[in-house]
């Protein structure tokens, strides 16, 4: 019985210690890891999380740069859960950069895959210590947009369908059938609306043919006039000058005219003024004779007594 409980006890002592050498590496671990690693907060709201759970991978361009640390339901933004991320401080994580929940359809586990939309923006900026963690917007997946393009596929096809089904009514379908039917009629009497359609064109090929030939009467009769007009042209050019000339002359016969009848109404006026001052002589001199003659006694025997002032003599 002595060397089964040394044996015991011995194998107890290995487990033991065992246990106590996995605790430290798994400490040392994760202290070194929690000290390497750069935390930041995902808000998801239009993606599913099925299958993600705590230390999934996050990774970037298909590597490994970090773990999911935890999540939760978000107090901040209603309708969202918020996953908290340690990944690698090297990464190249950008203002540009999005997550997406990435599913292996076979095993069904989730990944968490960060993409930069552009490899030119800026390093994502890291907030103060003690001011919570930095954020990475959501972005879509390829399997959401495709599960969305699928729905909007299917609900297009929906409405394809309801319109096809209304088309195909029962009223619907009647009004096709007398459509046929009016389009069969209408075959039956193709062969004479072309035969009419014949005719007219030749009736329309004559009228043109007329047309044509009055066109050509037509531009022959333009043209003579045309040449009468120019002859016209000329002639009635040449009259203008002719009467051009004319009016010269006529306006050099009026301007001597106009000298003559100036020099003539200054003759005139001399003349007119000697006969007046001679005329103004020969009225003051009848005047004289005029007072003579009033008296003709005094005239003959010289003047009265009465009328002889002091000292004359009628002498």
């Amino acid at each position: 019985m002595e060397p089964e409980a040394k044996y015991t006890f011995v194998g107890t002592s290995v487990l033991v210690l065992l246990a106590l050498v996995t605790a430290a590496v798994v400490w040392l671990a994760s202290s070194g890891q929690h000290a390497d690693v750069q935390r930041y907060k995902i808000f998801f709201a239009r993606q599913s999380l099925e299958g993600l759970d705590v230390r999934s991978d996050v990774r970037m361009k298909g590597i490994r740069i970090g773990a999911v640390a935890g999540f939760s339901f978000s107090k901040e933004r209603a309708g969202t859960v918020e996953v908290t991320i340690g990944i690698d401080p090297t990464a190249p994580v950008k203002e540009s950069t999005r997550a997406v929940v990435e599913r292996n359809l076979v095993t069904g586990l989730a990944t968490i895959r960060l993409q930069n939309l552009s490899e030119d923006s800026p390093a994502a900026p890291r907030p103060a210590p003690g001011t919570g963690d930095a954020v990475i917007a959501e972005g879509a997946s390829q399997l959401q947009q495709f599960s969305e393009t699928v729905n909007e596929l299917a609900q297009r096809a929906d409405e394809t369908m309801r319109r096809i089904n209304a088309t195909l009514s029962t009223e619907n379908q009647a009004a096709i059938g007398q459509t046929l039917a009016n389009l069969r009629d209408l075959t039956h009497n193709a062969s004479g609306a072309v035969a009419r359609l014949d005719g007219t064109l030749a009736s329309i090929g004559q009228a043109a043919d007329g047309l044509r030939t009055s066109t050509t009467a037509l531009s022959g009769d333009v043209h003579r006039l045309a040449d009468r007009y120019d002859t016209l042209g000329a002639e009635t050019t040449a009259g203008i000058k002719d009467v051009s000339v004319a009016v010269r002359q006529v306006s050099a016969d009026a301007s001597q005219l106009s000298r003559r009848t100036e020099s003539l109404l200054v003759d005139t006026d001399v003349e007119v003024r000697l006969t007046g001052q001679q005329l103004r002589g020969t009225v003051d001199a009848l005047g004289v004779a005029a007072r003579k003659f009033r008296d003709p006694r005094a005239t003959l025997f010289g003047p009265g007594e009465a009328s002889l002032g002091p000292g004359e003599d009628r002498r």
